[in-house]
């Protein structure tokens, strides 16, 4: 999550770096498209295979039990069940997504769209992770568009690392066909001092705060708003499988007075002195436990180092588990070969 929320920030910061120049390029203008996922994962909102659910199948106390304890508030199940389903990407035996993630930031009279989307593909053996951001139809000099249009693979296979980014801004564009960034270029890009490939345990990489979509602690007290909270049991028409559907808002005062919740906003945003507005969600879990599909809508304030800011933005994570989309990693490896 952290690498989802930092591009927000990072506009906000390079403002107050970069308000001085006048030549600057042009901004890209563009009409954010709807994504058609199947482009992007085949078996996306299918029901996990077989693997994954007897990875469930060995989780103790997994949402369905949560679902049906009749000692707990709808705001503690919710709460219990987003914790758990966090847990469970840890815990199952693959996942792939694919986050799209859109978002304004403004900061004095400057304003700007920026679209974030990431790719990726886990198991212990493998880590195909793709981060892109690229802002749109805003009013920041040059210098600030280029220091947030970035592109970046964290690529894992046989034990090694290697990291690779677009060449220039320049060769990373957005389709308005398809919704999607799009990178003309790559380069090696090991981080400084380090050697390509670097030896590495995809295992590794499968952590509590990688799992997290939000800086939302779970496990605060109060956390989850009594109001408007909605817990529904689906059956999903293409597969004819049961999933739950959790509508919900957050305590914004329970989540501005807790600590670890605003220690990862911080942290993931590089600021200071922040504090939601407001964070609502839509979460499709499946029966057996995996996320399903995530949809969030938050808006924060804060401190970029002595300027005050705010940032509003629309998340959607849709999820497969099946051993096809996550070893699909042509177009990955593909790159990778280019550059040795």
């Amino acid at each position: 999550m952290k690498k989802s929320l930092i591009v927000f920030a990072v506009l906000a910061i390079v403002l107050t770096t970069c308000v001085a120049f006048t030549a600057c390029a042009d901004p890209i203008e563009a009409t954010v498209t709807t994504i058609d996922y199947s482009l992007v994962l085949n078996d996306y909102l299918k029901y996990p295979d077989a693997a994954n659910v007897a990875s469930m199948d060995a989780i103790e106390r997994n949402v369905a039990d949560i679902y049906a304890d009749s000692s707990l508030s709808d705001a503690e199940k919710v709460a219990q069940m987003m914790d758990r389903a966090t847990l469970n990407e840890i815990d199952c035996e693959y996942f792939a997504y694919f986050m799209d993630k859109v978002g304004t930031t403004n900061m004095g009279s400057n304003s700007g769209t920026l679209i974030y989307q990431r790719t990726r593909k886990q198991s212990d053996t493998l880590k195909d992770d793709m981060t892109l951001k690229l802002p749109v139809n805003h009013t920041f000099p040059g210098y600030i568009a280029s220091q947030v249009t970035t592109a970046d693979i964290r690529y894992t296979s046989d034990g090694q690392l290697k990291r690779m980014s677009a060449k220039k801004t320049g060769d990373i564009t957005y389709n308005e066909k398809t919704g999607l960034i799009e990178v003309a270029n790559w380069k090696k890009a090991p981080k400084i001092g380090e050697s390509w490939p670097k030896n590495e345990n995809a295992k590794d990489s499968r952590s509590y705060d990688e799992a997290r979509k939000s800086a939302i602690n779970w496990s605060a007290k109060d956390i989850v708003s009594s109001e408007g909270i909605t817990i529904v049991e689906k059956t999903d028409e293409s597969t004819g499988k049961n999933y739950y559907e959790l509508t919900f808002s957050i305590n914004i005062t329970a989540a501005n007075s807790d600590d670890t919740t605003i220690s990862r906003l911080e942290n993931d945003n590089t600021a200071s002195s922040m504090k939601y507005e407001y964070c609502n969600f839509v979460v499709e879990i499946w029966d057996c436990g995996l996320a399903k599909k995530y949809v969030i809508e938050e808006s924060w304030n804060g401190k970029i180092i002595t300027f005050s800011g705010s940032a509003e933005s629309l998340t959607t994570v849709i999820f497969s588990y099946s051993e096809a989309d996550v070893t699909n990693n042509t177009a990955t490896e593909a790159i990778y070969q280019s550059l040795i």
